[in-house]
């Protein structure tokens, strides 16, 4: 680790108009150190007071509310306002303000550098300068919010490509490859036609098919990345019990730094549709007690009985990158960095499942506490979280509007003076719509207050959004970007932790075309 700071960064900086202009620190009066960049999609201040009420109570303390610094976030993409999770996550990956749709990795289809001048992302200059990187996922790991920090494509969508070029570097490009990936996706990494795993886990074979849809294996080159991955080192993960086998070997051997690639689901790893369909379904759990704050809906993995049923948590997955990471840091000596999408708390508020949801938003706490934990014993870490968007606007309706039967009922919206174009909007109970509304847990006088969820639609918006830190160059938020945090600040926070280098604010996307 290099020395502390001997200058001030707000000394670095001139205010030229309404634009902040930063010169650059000197690389060898700065502290560098670790970052865990933590991004809980989709999630607004909205979001969490619900969570808050629902798991802590309205009196209540989350861990999001233990980061002790804050921003507001502002999110918007270089042609549209709302961000999409590829363009918000390029951004952050790059620094660089890029087209909403399209983008992964580039501007559009478009190739461009990153903000520092690099020909790639963060992670790619981190990695490709000895620095140990990994990312976790609790969707599939070719989602934006993790994809794009490895990947390049034309399309979003092309998992298939996506987890290649994780493993493998980009095209034309002598890559050096994270050293854990966990997640879900299963499916981009086996060719299709794999049959499914019955009795005995096997390279040859899948573990998952997605619960929802039945999905598998989607490979169309015949590739089986799995069998690749390792042959070339990995370790490979699958089930709860190889999880489990890999945590004991971790604490069991100090001095163990494996690779891992963890992959518990054949696409995400929650099953992101509105409650109703999880219902029809069958995804049920009702050995749940009644009082269960979970519910009896099987969000995330498969049903009892698979080799696909209770995968590992969000935070699980992150306290074990983090162990990994480190290991490899200390025998490297240079820092690391790790991104972790709780893509849940996005996917289930866009399919209006409001338990889902604030489930997912427990999740997203948990690791923040997980990440808390972390830093608290190593000061030279930052520990920086934000959302691009706001998934479908959620808000808390209370007193919730019940019919007479002590169900959730709709509630009307958008007047206009006339009858028959009343609009009614349906909330959302503990089943869905027409179920129970959700109690919140106590207040400080101990009342439990009931509720229920509305949304605004089963789409991002441009919510409020706050961007919040613990640890090095955390006072950041309250100082420097205290007026104004931009999402191609999250670059420049994470640029400054790794390489001790406070660079200028972006300018334009046209700026940073590849030559």
């Amino acid at each position: 680790m290099r020395q502390p700071f001997r200058v001030s960064v707000l000394a670095q900086c001139a205010v030229v108009g309404l634009t902040l202009s930063c010169g650059s620190l000197d690389r060898r009066d700065a502290t560098t150190g670790n970052v865990i960049f933590l991004h809980p999609d989709g999630t607004g201040l909205n979001h969490w007071s619900a969570a808050r009420m629902y798991w802590q109570g309205p009196d209540g303390v989350l861990e999001w509310d233990r980061l002790p610094e804050m921003a507001v976030y502002r999110g918007h993409m270089a042609d549209q306002l709302t961000a999409t999770s590829n363009g918000g996550a390029t951004t952050h990956a790059f620094g660089i303000k890029v087209q909403g749709p399209g983008s992964f990795g580039k501007d559009g289809t478009r190739p461009m550098r990153s903000l520092s001048g690099y020909g790639g992302s963060i992670m790619r200059e981190a990695a490709n300068a000895g620095h140990p990187v990994g990312i976790v996922n609790d969707g599939d790991v070719a989602e934006p919010g993790t994809g794009a920090f490895l990947a390049q494509v034309d399309d979003r969508y092309n998992g298939t490509e996506i987890v290649r070029q994780m493993l493998e570097g980009r095209p034309e490009a002598d890559d050096a490859g994270p050293v854990v990936i966990l997640g879900g996706g299963e499916r981009f990494f086996l060719p299709e036609g794999t049959p499914r795993c019955t009795d005995e886990v096997r390279l040859d074979c899948a573990v998952h098919t997605d619960p929802v849809d039945g999905g598998g294996p989607n490979r169309t080159d015949g590739r089986n990345l799995l069998e690749e991955a390792v042959q070339a080192g990995w370790l490979v993960a699958r089930t709860r019990g190889e999880f489990e086998r890999l945590r004991e070997a971790l604490a069991v051997d100090p001095a163990y730094a494996p690779k891992v690639l963890g992959l518990f689901a054949a696409d995400d790893i929650f099953n992101d549709v509105p409650e109703e369909q999880l219902i029809r379904l069958g995804l049920v759990d009702d050995t749940r007690v009644p009082d269960d704050r979970r519910g009896r809906l099987v969000i995330w993995g498969d049903r009892a009985g698979t080799l696909g049923y209770d995968p590992p948590t969000a935070a699980e997955m992150t306290e074990v990158a983090l162990t990994v990471l480190e290991r490899h840091s200390r025998e490297r000596g240079t820092p690391f960095l790790l991104v972790v999408e709780v893509e849940s708390t996005d996917n289930l508020p866009n399919a209006n499942n409001a338990v889902g949801a604030l489930r997912a938003l427990g999740r997203s706490d948990d690791v923040i506490a997980v990440a808390r934990q972390f830093q608290e014993t190593r000061p030279a870490t930052l520990v920086l979280t934000a959302a691009d968007s706001d998934a479908s606007g959620l808000q808390v309706f209370s007193p919730p509007r019940l019919d007479a039967a002590g169900l959730v009922a709709g509630i009307s919206g958008n007047p206009t003076g006339r009858p028959d174009e009343r609009v009614l909007h349906t909330l959302d109970g503990i089943e869905g719509r027409h179920t129970p509304p959700f109690t919140a847990a106590p207040d400080a006088t101990g009342r439990a207050l009931p509720f229920a969820i509305a949304w605004s639609g089963a789409e991002d918006v441009a919510g409020g959004v706050l961007a919040r830190a613990q640890g090095l160059n955390a006072p950041l938020l309250g100082t420097l970007f205290s007026e104004r945090f931009d999402n191609t600040d999250v670059y420049r926070m994470m640029y400054l932790t790794m390489f001790g280098e406070l660079l200028p604010p972006s300018g334009t996307t046209t700026e940073r075309a590849v030559d």
